[in-house]
């Protein structure tokens, strides 16, 4: 299976869970708000996340997503949506929640010294944590980050524009159309 139809099954597979906090951040995308950060700036003005605890976010999603034939997970400005999404939109309960798990996957990561780890060791740390630990707040905070990479990924506008079927005004709706006739890319988010 290559990247690209991991990318497409897991963005079905968490689509239910994000359909709402992407609605929410297109939504409020209409009202004019600040834009602080790009993906390319050296010192973004967070929204929710530390300095530290960004850095590890990003490292986190590099890991998930690294930079292949298409962008990373940073290189598109994941990392800086997940910090406005938790800093702007979210409502309190969910930020506070998170920061509960967060703390838990950030002290697994430190005991496992997952900044030290060659990059195959970090994906391999990662993949256990997912298929073994099941219960523990770390393993929820992981699945958070890594949906919501997915999510923010296929939602940015290069990697819609340059790696899926995009239009940004869509003409007449055809419900059952093959991946052949699109060029077998799946349609952008």
């Amino acid at each position: 299976m290559n990247r690209r139809d991991i990318l497409k099954y897991t963005a079905m597979l968490t689509g239910t869970a994000l359909c709402a906090p992407l609605t929410s951040a297109m939504l409020s995308g209409c009202s004019p708000q600040p834009v602080v950060a790009t993906a390319g700036s050296a010192t973004p003005n967070l929204h929710f996340f530390s300095q530290d605890d960004f850095q590890l976010i990003s490292h986190i999603m590099d890991v998930i997503l690294p930079k292949t034939d298409s962008p990373s997970a940073t290189d598109v400005g994941t990392n800086l949506m997940m910090d406005q999404m938790f800093g702007v939109v979210f409502m309190p309960d969910y930020q506070a929640k998170f920061a509960d798990l967060f703390a838990d996957l950030r002290q697994y990561l430190a005991t496992n010294k997952f900044a030290e780890l060659s990059k195959d060791q970090q994906v391999t740390l990662l993949q256990k944590l997912e298929l073994e630990d099941k219960q523990s707040k770390a393993y929820w905070a992981y699945m958070d980050i890594k949906q919501q990479t997915v999510a923010y990924f296929l939602s940015s506008e290069q990697i819609a524009e340059n790696f899926l079927n995009y239009l940004p005004i869509p003409g007449e709706y055809k419900p059952c159309v093959s991946l052949a006739e699109l060029g077998g890319k799946a349609w952008a988010i």
